[in-house]
């Protein structure tokens, strides 16, 4: 079911403007109404202002009926666009608006900037390929034309070429679908003709040089008549009794008409070599010249029928009858009326998009005016409750400051009546108490340093997932992945623990947790010359003894081919970071080596030496390093 209720469909041709007004009932749809306003002249007549006519015929139109609540389609003249077909090739239908882009760049003859185009697709489902119709129109030729439109204050919803209009048309009223038999659809305009050949769903179109002009111009070089009489004439051929003399003087162009169909029609056929086209519908007034459908029949051998009413669409009333009379001059404005009510075959829009952005936000102006009134309610309530908040924050905070100002009061009363109890400062001892703390993440900082050394020989990512059919795809000499077998600390202190041997705290780690306050001395001045010696040897010792430190010894194995220079890489990694602000210790490396490689095969064997003292070293510190307080 379409969505839109109503549609217009709006024609301005060199002839007359014509227009349609379908209405959706359900499964049914009315023709609410139509015009066919003539031009006092034909818009081809020379010398003659086609803008101004045009803006007067449409102020007419407006003046007798109200459109604005309705959706509007125009149409431009196929000689005044561009219609090219292609076939892609079978792609990802993501990706298909990216290759006819490219497609529409190779076939449109202008800079794609300069114009204004849609493209339509079109697919059997028993068959791979993808053939896609562009249809373009330069933006200078497609504002002037709106220039009309909008003298008049009308903005149309949508903008497409008169023969996809047609076909909209035609489409709808014979049913046509992938099953339908080959149908060349001939709509005989003033100055041109347009050419639609639908098969197999699809739709191929060009545009014929010869028009209703054509035939008028010939009897005036006939008769020698001037082009208003001239096109009176060929009006009223049927019934005047001259009939032979105007058919034998417009002949010729019926030739050429003929000739320009056949050359387009083999060129079609030379693309699709199955192609079976069995019939010719024709519309356009020119349509009615006598002996045009016999000759195109003679001469084409192909059936050629001309509609006499729409059969899909209700009219009731007296104008039912002249409607069936229009019949073969609105088929454009029927196709617009149809594409408005979502009914078409063919959706091509040209229109500008900065128009169709307007026509969207005038669309939804008022869901824009509800969705602000929401906001400015939710505003308004926002406001109020935070006013309420705000006034439950004071009252809230005073009563808490109270409450607290009497915590600390009794607080202060507890500390005194502590210190009077205790009658020493306890300070001290709290402070040592407390010192056990410090230090604590430092092998949680190692560990994160084990693994910041791995992470830093940046192992493929198969190789750390714990999917093995994943490791196993990366080739095992190449794999840059280190397994950590163990990590063993050893704690190492050159001083003596059975003296108090005190470290300024910028200078080194205290010991785990316990802080030491020297000796006290107590004497007369011998004891305090005594004293004084005793204090500056005591220094100097102090002074050759090291920090603690701690031996970190890590063993791993890797598979990697170049072991040596990955074991370099870690070296260097912890000789570059050696000294950082968020580690409690620094790493220190006193000599040239500090680590060493062993063979997987030797493993065992260097653990029997290690357990005899005698072993060369392993992956990681051995004797040459270590992690040390940064204080130190």
């Amino acid at each position: 079911m379409p969505k839109t209720v109503d549609a217009w469909g709006i024609e301005v041709g060199a002839n007359a403007l014509k227009a349609v007004h379908l209405v959706s009932n359900g499964e049914e749809i009315d023709v609410a109404d139509y015009e066919v306003m003539p031009f006092k002249q034909i818009l081809a007549t020379p010398d003659i202002d086609v803008d101004e006519e045009v803006r007067v015929k449409l102020d007419e139109f407006l003046s007798r009926h109200t459109i604005t609540k309705s959706t509007v389609l125009i149409s431009v003249p196929g000689h005044m666009a561009f219609a090219r077909f292609a076939k892609l090739p079978p792609v990802d239908p993501k990706k298909v608006n990216d290759i006819v882009t490219f497609e529409a760049t190779q076939q449109i003859p202008f800079p794609m900037e300069q114009v204004e185009w849609d493209y339509q697709i079109f697919m059997q489902e028993d068959s791979p390929d993808v053939e896609v119709g562009i249809f373009a129109i330069t933006k200078d030729r497609v504002g002037q034309f709106l220039a009309n439109y909008r003298a008049v204050g009308l903005t149309p919803d949508g903008l497409t070429l008169s023969p996809l209009a047609v076909y909209n048309a035609v489409a709808h009223e014979m049913d046509l679908g992938e099953d339908s038999p080959g149908v060349i659809i001939m709509d005989i305009g003033t100055t041109s003709t347009d050419v639609i050949i639908v098969e197999s769903g699809a739709v191929w179109l060009r545009t014929l040089p010869i028009g209703g002009n054509n035939f008028t111009e010939a009897l005036v070089r006939a008769f020698k008549l001037s082009f208003p009489k001239a096109e009176k004439l060929k009006r009223e051929a049927g019934t005047s009794k001259y009939a032979k003399q105007l058919f034998q003087a417009m002949r010729p162009v019926f030739a050429d008409l003929v000739q320009e169909l056949q050359r387009s029609l083999g060129y079609y056929q030379s693309l699709n070599r199955e192609s079976n086209l069995t019939q010719i519908v024709g519309l356009g007034s020119t349509f009615r010249l006598p002996g045009l459908q016999k000759f195109l029949k003679q001469q084409l051998d192909i059936d050629v029928i001309r509609p006499d009413t729409f059969k899909k669409v209700q009219i009731e009333g007296h104008r039912s009858a002249d409607f069936a009379s229009h019949s073969i001059e609105l088929g454009t404005a029927y196709g617009l009326a149809l594409q408005g009510l979502e009914l078409e075959r063919v959706s091509a829009n040209i229109l500008p998009r900065q128009i169709i952005k307007q026509r969207l936000w005038r669309k939804k102006q008022w869901w824009i005016g509800v969705a602000a009134l929401l906001m400015f309610g939710a505003t308004v309530l926002a406001g109020a409750r935070l006013f309420i908040d705000k006034n439950l924050y004071s009252s809230g905070k005073t009563q808490t400051a109270a409450h607290i100002n009497k915590i600390l009061e009794r607080g202060t009363k507890l500390k005194d009546e502590l210190n009077n109890v205790q009658g020493s400062d306890p300070r001290q001892r709290i402070e040592n108490l407390r010192r056990i703390l410090d230090y604590r993440d430092l092998w949680s900082k190692v560990l994160q340093d084990v693994s910041m050394v791995a992470a830093s020989l940046e192992p493929q990512p198969a190789t750390v997932e714990a999917d093995w059919g994943n490791t196993a795809g990366v080739v095992r000499r190449e794999r840059k992945r280190v397994y950590i077998q163990s990590i063993e600390v050893d704690y190492v202190f050159e001083g003596d623990f059975s003296k108090d041997v005190q470290w300024d705290k910028a200078a080194a780690l205290p010991a785990m947790g316990s802080l030491s306050f020297g000796r006290r001395y107590i004497g007369g001045p011998d004891a305090s010359a005594r004293r004084g010696r005793e204090r500056e040897d005591e220094k100097k010792k102090q002074e050759d003894v090291k920090p603690p430190r701690f031996k970190v010894h890590m063993t791993g194995t890797t598979p990697y081919h170049d072991a040596p220079r990955m074991l370099k890489q870690v070296i260097v990694w912890l000789r570059e970071r050696a000294e950082r602000a968020d580690r409690p210790y620094r790493i220190l490396a006193t000599g040239d080596s500090v680590a060493s490689l062993i063979p997987v095969k030797s493993l065992k064997s260097a653990e029997e030496n290690r357990s005899k003292g005698t072993e060369p070293g392993r992956f990681g510190a051995r004797g040459a390093g270590g992690a040390r307080s940064r204080r130190g």
